[in-house]
């Protein structure tokens, strides 16, 4: 009976099942996560690797292959932490720029304020420089008149207006000259402060306070002056970039109108180039023009004597009928010799950089005579 015993007991343990791994048990730890159902929406690639590997780890523990299974339990959780760590990684960016944003429109807020706070500042000060310079100005006026017969009086005042108007004029100039460069633009607030003192000055002239009007009329005339010197550089720079602008369209424009080529634009980073190919510009595999491409190659010198202020590139070419080893060679020589004939038509060599790339960047098939060509090419901004 208790051989019996001993037989029974021994089955039911070979039967028992094997207990998980510690590392299995942790993944489907993980795998019951909030995370886990935001890791299979976003990294999806990751998580169904993880629950690949979940599966081969089951498999394996069943099988009791411990040593399998935590393998593929330990590959199953790199594979979910990856996936999480990205995860959060990317929460992480999307805080930390919404925070920048946040930063940089508290920033911008703060500059705004500042600016106003300044420009308060500024009115303030110029109320109280002129509050002194019409006490000032009192106090002079009332000693001459305690110095002066009533005649004089009036004899003064007429002059005292008169030296008035004088000074409202000056600063009338002073701000039609800081209208000439856009002071209202570029010189906001000195044109503010100086438009401002100049309608006081008007009502006081009218009023007639010479005395207020003076005061005023000279400290407008010093803000427009101000206005001036402050927005004349902008202004000029931003004529300039007008002007250069205004010149790049008409150059394109006159270059389009060249019969015999196709111009196209290639922008280089700032840099954008203006480039006029010659193509088929040679009869044999070497530097003989065909005598029909004179027209094309005059009118290209005419244009870059026409606009001097533009760097200029000539670049030679050849197709494959050139044998390799003097395709360099031969690019470069049918491109001096453009460049050449360009100089004898007047055009400054130094504005030319000279290059001949052999049988690069072909325009058609290869060996096509198309491709024997040279490219003349303006820089501009």
């Amino acid at each position: 009976m208790r051989y019996l015993i001993t037989i029974i007991s021994l089955a039911l343990a070979g039967c028992a099942t094997v207990p998980k791994p510690q590392e299995l048990l942790d993944l489907e730890v993980m795998r019951q996560s909030k995370d886990y159902r935001r890791a299979q929406e976003q990294q999806a690639d990751l998580v169904k690797e993880s629950d690949e590997a979940h599966k081969q780890s089951n498999s394996a523990w069943e099988d009791e292959e411990l040593d399998t299974a935590k393998h593929w339990a330990t590959l199953g959780t790199i594979k979910l932490r990856t996936a999480l760590a990205i995860i959060g990684q990317k929460a992480e960016r999307e805080r930390v720029e919404h925070a920048r944003k946040e930063l940089d429109q508290v920033s911008s807020e703060h500059q705004d304020l500042q600016a106003k706070i300044q420009e308060a500042d500024e009115q303030l000060a110029l109320l109280a420089k002129l509050g002194t310079a019409r006490r000032s100005a009192k106090e002079k006026e009332e000693q001459l008149k305690a110095q002066l017969t009533e005649a004089q009086q009036r004899e003064e005042q007429q002059k005292a207006l008169g030296e008035a108007q004088k000074k409202v004029g000056q600063a009338q100039l002073a701000l039609k000259m800081a209208d000439t460069v856009e002071a209202a633009k570029y010189a906001a607030a000195d044109h503010a402060a100086a438009l401002s003192l100049m309608t006081r000055a008007e009502a006081a002239l009218k009023a007639g306070s010479a005395t207020d009007a003076s005061a005023t009329a000279e400290m407008a005339k010093a803000r427009a002056e101000s206005a001036y010197a402050a927005a004349r550089p902008q202004y000029m720079a931003a004529k300039k970039q007008a002007a250069s602008q205004a010149q790049n369209q008409a150059l394109q424009k006159d270059a389009s109108a060249i019969a015999g080529i196709t111009v196209r634009m290639k922008a280089m980073g700032d840099t954008q180039q203006l480039v006029m190919p010659i193509l088929d510009l040679y009869k044999r595999p070497n530097t003989t023009m065909r005598p029909e491409k004179a027209s094309v190659i005059t009118a290209i010198g005419a244009l870059l004597k026409k606009y001097p202020g533009y760097p200029v590139m000539v670049n030679g070419y050849t197709s494959t009928r050139v044998r390799s080893s003097q395709r360099y060679a031969v690019s470069q020589a049918r491109a001096q010799q453009v460049a050449n004939t360009f100089v004898s038509m007047g055009v400054e060599f130094k504005r030319m950089a000279v290059a001949g790339r052999g049988s690069d960047n072909p325009v058609v098939r290869p060996w096509s005579s198309v491709n024997d060509r040279v490219e003349v090419i303006l820089l501009f901004q």
